[in-house]
């Protein structure tokens, strides 16, 4: 974890001093020198961008979502290298996508919410990416974020699991960490990958079982088992 924090903290320093002083932009994937932004046009038409709102429905419960692209290409890797590498300028991409889409679907919400991860996995990364774009997201728009979502069981890793076993997998592993600002609220809740929905639908789940009026669910990617 030592060397995460470390990371990030620089990653911090970096972004300080990038508003101080003019710097050249290079483009996250390619490598091509940019005289603005992070990512240049020909990787960015490269993207796969979903055009159309997802619906979760199980259990009689429907649970509606968006995101951003599918999981291919370029938006691999951007996602790998923020996830994996603590490449955290792949992670303000990613970040300013999901702000992109909220804008063009006209997405209202009263709080941010992520999925978590175990105090562990945290232990092991250093940060939790999705809370980190969830914060992104807020910061844009001036909306709270809230940890209120606990992961209360280890898990499987998903990769490599059946549909079947991807919800059996991650069924009764989330509670809720402090219910006082979710009741009457329609909360966003914010994760990176969308397979099979299964994490993101028992989250939404506690969600709803502890008094949020509606949840809609915002993905970086869209991925296939």
């Amino acid at each position: 974890m030592g060397k995460r924090f470390i990371e990030f903290i620089e990653y911090l320093i970096d972004s300080l001093i990038s508003v101080i002083y003019a710097y050249d932009y290079k483009c996250e994937i390619c490598g091509e020198y940019l005289e603005n932004g992070d990512i240049c046009k020909k990787c960015r038409d490269k993207i796969h961008f979903c055009k159309d709102p997802f619906v979760i429905n199980k259990n009689g419960l429907c649970i509606k979502g968006y995101n951003v692209s599918y999981y291919s290409g370029n938006i691999t890797k951007l996602i790998l290298n923020f996830k994996y590498k603590s490449n955290f300028r792949c992670g303000d991409i990613l970040g300013n996508f999901m702000i992109e889409l909220i804008e063009i679907e006209k997405i209202k919400f009263d709080l941010i919410t992520f999925v978590p991860m175990t105090k562990s996995s945290i232990n092991k990364r250093g940060y939790n990416q999705s809370e980190i774009l969830a914060k992104i997201i807020g910061k844009k728009f001036g909306i709270k974020v809230i940890n209120c979502i606990k992961k209360i069981k280890e898990t499987k890793d998903q990769i490599g699991l059946s549909s079947e076993e991807r919800w059996t997998n991650v069924a009764k592993s989330f509670k809720i960490r402090n219910n006082k600002n979710i009741p009457g609220k329609k909360i966003l809740l914010v994760d990176d990958v969308f397979t099979t929905g299964a994490t993101t639908y028992c989250c939404a789940i506690t969600l709803l079982e502890n008094g949020g009026n509606d949840v809609i669910v915002l993905t970086v990617a869209k991925s296939n088992i």
